[in-house]
């Protein structure tokens, strides 16, 4: 097998790239109105920290097929990800152009015969391409996270974002503790059964409400993934 001086099989060496339309500020912009639709109110504009930019090329498999009498396209990742968003990634058929000298490429690791038994059609061409993602970071707090632009749609693929921030028990424990005492005080002077129902229904409370914010979570989770 053919390999570059690089080290890189030729059959991984991708022979055009797509052209980039979205530049780095409006790319950060894009990210920020992302930030806001999905995060308000739980992440104040203030808590938000932007880090650095940087666009990579990210290997793709374009077949063209004709399934049916009909032109497809069909993308297909050349590396390993776990976004749902690049992995069932759609084009127009746009054409590539030469790579540039100081382009970023991402080392393809996937041949195309990997997706050979999940296509369907009559093969009428197929290539590898770069298409170009701006890299943003941003920190919220002590945390640091990453989302991906396309450079050339303008659509988000994020890593992991925080929708809603963790329930502090311990701060909700500090608050709860002062009318328990209360409570407390008053069901021990007049009986101590009613200390006992009075306990009994607050740790039902925090039970439920632990429950419930998992819950949400979960079912937030769920939304964004579908």
């Amino acid at each position: 097998m053919a390999e570059t001086p690089e080290g890189i099989p030729a059959p991984l060496q991708c022979s055009g790239v797509i052209a980039p339309l979205i530049d780095e500020a409006r790319a950060r912009e894009i990210v920020r109105e992302w930030l806001e639709s999905d995060t308000k109110p739980f992440i104040p504009d203030d808590k938000i920290r932007f880090g650095k930019a940087v666009m990579l090329y990210y290997p793709f498999w374009k077949y063209s097929r004709e399934d049916g009498g009909t032109d497809v396209t069909i993308y297909r990742p050349a590396f390993g990800t776990l976004l749902s968003g690049l992995q069932n990634l759609q084009r127009f058929d746009i054409k590539s152009s030469p790579v540039p000298d100081d382009a970023n490429i991402l080392p393809a690791t996937i041949y195309s015969s990997v997706y050979y038994p999940d296509l369907h059609g009559i093969a009428r061409a197929e290539e590898l391409i770069g298409i170009p993602l701006w890299l943003i970071s941003y920190k919220v707090k002590n945390s640091i996270y990453m989302v991906e632009v396309d450079a050339e749609s303008g659509m988000v693929y994020e890593e992991w974002h925080p929708i809603k921030e963790p329930v502090n028990w311990r701060k909700t424990a500090m608050i709860a503790s002062i009318p328990v005492m209360i409570l407390s005080l008053i069901a021990v002077y007049f009986s101590p059964w009613l200390f006992l129902l009075v306990a009994a229904l607050l740790i039902f409370f925090l039970y439920q409400s632990e429950m419930l914010g998992v819950i949400n979570l979960k079912r937030k989770e769920g939304k964004d993934g579908a």
